[in-house]
């Protein structure tokens, strides 16, 4: 999975629409919630990072940014998607807040170079 989108969702319905373990953040973050909400949901296991070009790509789908509070579901997002969400004001749903570069994950992940 890449990333889901669903707009202008009624904002006491996102713990319902959110991944079972991450229903308990979502009602703990309601009180930041506008009246309509557009969610998207990343890969959302503890070890996914979510680097910044799925966030690009994710934001080009919802173009400008709405009335609508952006609520964003993910493992562990890095420092870059951070810095891009941060401009559309988005409410963070993570399981780890790691502070990851995407170059550093990318580094880590195919191993580091001899």
């Amino acid at each position: 999975m890449k990333f889901r989108i669903i707009r202008s969702i009624e904002a006491h319905i996102i713990k319902d629409r959110v991944p079972t373990e991450y229903k308990s953040l979502a009602a703990a973050c309601e009180s930041q919630f506008s009246e309509k909400c557009t969610l998207i949901t990343f890969p959302h296991n503890r070890k996914d990072v979510i680097k910044s070009n799925l966030t690009e790509k994710a934001l080009e789908k919802i173009g400008e940014p709405s009335q609508d509070t952006l609520i964003v579901v993910g493992g562990c997002f890095s420092l870059e998607s951070v810095e891009k969400l941060k401009k559309y004001n988005a409410v963070f749903l993570a399981l780890s807040e790691f502070s990851w570069t995407d170059k550093r994950h990318t580094l880590i992940k195919s191993g580091e170079p001899r």
